[in-house]
């Protein structure tokens, strides 16, 4: 036998043995030297992670704090004026993990709330206080206090404070409504009463626009005051609503309010033009109506624009109302201009005038 061949036999021989000590089956060959097995084996390890890390998160979320307040909402009932209450909000940390606050605030600074600590382990309790301003007048009034927290259902959770302001100081009435056709604006007496019995003078009374004068005696203390307001029906057009501010002496009320309103004279609507996607020298019409809130017959003198974009094509007329129809031509454009104006001046006889203003924007360029 050639001595070459036989080597072949012998190493041929030695390398099978020691192949089948190693790996005794396929399987485990390839393993070894990485075979089509061992890539299918791979699929089902990595799933089965998978399904591990999402039974470990579930875990988690399962087992985190959960708050639960006794009572979301707290009704005060009847409060005086400017006074200081407080209240708390009871709560308990009924999940498995550490409950943890992270913030409180209220609406205004009229609502503060207050907390003694951040952290609550399962099971146990706290309370969230608040110290709640009332308001300085008469009416139902509610304020709200957020609460921020790691409970992943409820992080921002809204608690509710309720109260009726009842002042000592009936006001009668507690609201007018106003006339600029009626003698005085059409006002009437305003009488002060004193729930308790309690004496009292007036200090100040104030309005906007000083649409309102009194005339009382500061050193007046009585139970029971009565009130003739002076209207300035001039300053009443141009403060149609408001307030009347009655400070006064009582140790229980420092002040009253009487709220006003007032009809315009005239309206106009639409009370302003909007023009979109305009085009230079492309015409568009709006019809504009002027009413009067007082049934008067309406005598228009003149309608004219300040730049002549708004012309007026044609008007009709009724007892109480005017139509107009105009027309809005936007102007060339300069530059990059993209936004035009005009005013609309209606003159009525012996009436202030209507302005309504128009603004119109350009078609963006292509």
């Amino acid at each position: 036998m050639n001595s070459k061949f036989y080597r072949f036999l012998v190493i041929s021989a030695v390398s099978a043995f020691l192949l089948t000590a190693v790996c005794p089956d396929k399987s485990s060959a390839k393993k070894l030297f990485g075979g089509s097995d061992g890539a299918k084996k791979s699929a089902p390890v990595k799933k089965e992670a998978e399904n591990k890390s999402a039974a470990e998160a579930a875990n988690v979320l399962s087992s985190g704090a959960i708050i639960k307040f006794d009572k979301p909402i707290y009704d005060f009932g009847n409060v005086t004026p400017d006074s200081i209450n407080d209240c708390s909000f009871k709560f308990t940390n009924i999940g498995t993990g550490t409950l943890e606050i992270t913030g409180t605030k209220g609406t205004c600074k009229c609502t503060v709330p207050n907390l003694k600590k951040n952290d609550y382990a399962p099971g146990e309790s706290g309370e969230i206080t608040v110290s709640f301003h009332a308001p300085k007048f008469q009416g139902l009034t509610t304020q709200s206090v957020y609460v921020t927290t790691n409970d992943p259902n409820n992080s921002r959770i809204e608690l509710g404070i309720k109260a009726n302001v009842l002042t000592q100081v009936q006001v009668e009435p507690e609201k007018m409504s106003l006339s600029l056709l009626e003698p005085n604006g059409g006002a009437k007496e305003i009488t002060l009463k004193s729930i308790d019995n309690e004496r009292y003078a007036i200090t100040k009374i104030t309005s906007a626009g000083d649409v309102f004068t009194f005339d009382f005696d500061p050193n007046n203390v009585s139970d029971t005051h009565t009130l003739k307001p002076k209207v300035n029906v001039d300053a009443l057009r141009h403060y149609l609503s408001g307030s009347v501010l009655i400070e006064i002496t009582h140790p229980a009320c420092k002040a009253v309010k009487v709220d006003y309103s007032c009809m315009r004279e005239f309206e106009a609507s639409p009370a302003a033009i909007i023009i979109r996607n305009a085009v230079e020298g492309k015409a568009q019409r709006r019809t504009i109506y002027l009413t009067s809130n007082y049934n008067e017959k309406i005598v228009v003198d003149s309608a004219a624009s300040d730049k002549g974009i708004i012309k007026v094509i044609s008007q009709k007329q009724t007892e109480n109302r005017f139509e107009f129809e105009v027309e809005i031509t936007p102007p060339l454009r300069e530059g990059k201009l993209r936004v035009f104006s005009d005013t609309l001046y209606i003159k009525i006889k012996d009436k202030e005038p209507i302005n309504i203003p128009c603004r119109g924007f350009f078609s963006p360029s292509k």
